[in-house]
């Protein structure tokens, strides 16, 4: 066989692993993408869509008619003791012009909203859209893998990466055509 079918037919074998590879990277970034694009539009939504309880209705008071952070902090712990769930609490969300304080969970998606004047529970509701907004930005890995710190750092530089490479990509390619733009002139 002579040495111009041999590099013929590596050549060929190097672009059929080559389109392979693109048609892998593509479908997944496709997959990536739509999840990206559907729970954007959900999130958009979610208002609308009823992913999110409504708030409830409370007695408005003047702030200094508030029960303490801290009792709000004590009774939402109490609830998610006595229901048996993780008691870590990501955020309190103070509605003083509804008289209310939402609490939510870090682990599970439970929504608490208490009475800022009582600190009494008026509702208990699972927050659709936590779970949504997590699958958009990606830290529902996280969530489910219960990461460590080592796993965390891993998947945050890993982003970095990718990101420094695209770029860096984008900026090669731009210098590569205004180089040949030059010296064809």
């Amino acid at each position: 066989m002579s040495p111009l079918i041999q590099r013929r037919k590596k050549r060929a074998k190097r672009i059929r692993a080559f389109r392979q590879w693109h048609k892998t990277i593509g479908v997944s970034l496709l997959v990536f993408f739509f999840v990206m694009a559907l729970t954007g539009v959900l999130l958009g939504l979610k208002d609308i869509l009823g992913l999110k309880p409504r708030t409830a209705k409370a007695e408005v008071v003047s702030l200094n008619e508030w029960v303490s952070l801290q009792q709000i902090n004590t009774n939402a712990i109490a609830y998610a003791k006595a229901q048996q769930l993780d008691t870590l609490i990501d955020r309190v969300d103070v509605r003083i012009d509804k008289g209310i304080a939402k609490v939510l969970f870090k682990r599970h998606f439970t929504e608490l909203q208490l009475a800022g004047s009582t600190g009494e529970i008026l509702s208990v509701r699972q927050r659709g859209d936590h779970f949504i907004e997590r699958i958009h930005d990606g830290s529902i890995v996280e969530f489910y893998a219960q990461q460590t710190e080592t796993l965390k750092m891993i998947l945050y530089s890993s982003r970095s990466w990718v990101a420094c490479a695209v770029i860096k990509r984008l900026f090669s390619l731009g210098c590569s055509e205004k180089e040949s733009s030059e010296t064809s002139s």
